[in-house]
């Protein structure tokens, strides 16, 4: 959630702020995961009025942003009911969201040769790493596309975020990943491969790279949030589900 915070809040027009119970950050874009409501930690002090109230808060303030929007809660809400709370207010489930870790093996694994990773060291990479985001990810027409380079000093000094993109062979750059520290965490993110690229071990080498970084950086764990269509390639790696995110938005 941490990491989630930090990325909706590094984009030209981001806000956030942090309510009683949740932190809210929006980075203005036109997709859901540029503008979250993360967690639901409410002292037990904490009157039903005002949790309503925040509730009521944070719905306003998408609204006044105009953007699609998402309310992330983790397995220890508080208070227990939160999800029911939010149904009241008109907000409703969504597909729960895996939450993994692995602890950081030794060996590295064994790798397709004919596959090339490397950080983005430029514009042109952060150029690359958008198209590829942008052909994955459904995006509506006024949609930002140039997300990487709206952030570039970011992804460009390496802390907290790094960056990775892979090709085959003599190929484009046709896959991208990231390591990112949260918390003073490594975690896995904006792992995704073009389809027309699957299939030929472009994932799981950015995965590899990034699992040998964080090492190398003296860490023993990692974490992620899997995708539906992601979660087989981690679970291949050895990472382990913890829990699950559930999702809620306004329909």
């Amino acid at each position: 959630m941490a990491v989630q915070a930090w990325l909706a809040a590094r984009t030209p027009q981001a806000i956030q702020f942090q309510g009683i119970g949740t932190t809210v950050s929006s980075g203005k874009l036109l997709i859901d995961l540029s503008n979250l409501a993360l967690g639901a930690h409410y002292p037990p002090t904490v009157a039903d009025e005002e949790i309503d109230k925040e509730i009521h808060t944070v719905k306003h303030f998408f609204s006044e942003r105009n953007v699609p929007w998402i309310w992330w809660l983790g397995p220890n809400t508080l208070p227990k009911n939160m999800l029911q709370r939010l149904a009241e207010h008109g907000l409703t489930g969504h597909s729960p969201l895996p939450a993994m870790a692995l602890a950081l093996p030794e060996k590295k694994k064994a790798i397709n040769p004919n596959v090339i990773v490397w950080q983005a060291q430029n514009r042109a990479d952060l150029e690359a790493a958008s198209r590829i985001r942008r052909s994955i990810f459904e995006l509506p027409p006024d949609a930002t596309f140039s997300y990487f380079e709206d952030m570039a000093t970011d992804w460009l000094r390496y802390n907290p975020a790094r960056l990775y993109l892979a090709r085959h062979k003599e190929g484009p750059p046709a896959s991208i990943g990231a390591l990112i520290l949260g918390n003073g965490y490594p975690g896995v993110y904006v792992m995704t491969t073009l389809p027309e690229w699957e299939k030929k071990g472009l994932g799981s080498a950015i995965l590899d790279c990034i699992l040998r970084e964080a090492k190398i950086d003296g860490h023993s764990m990692i974490f992620l949030t899997a995708s539906e269509k992601g979660f087989p390639l981690y679970q291949k790696f050895g990472f382990e589900h913890l829990f699950n995110y559930q999702e809620v938005w306004e329909k």
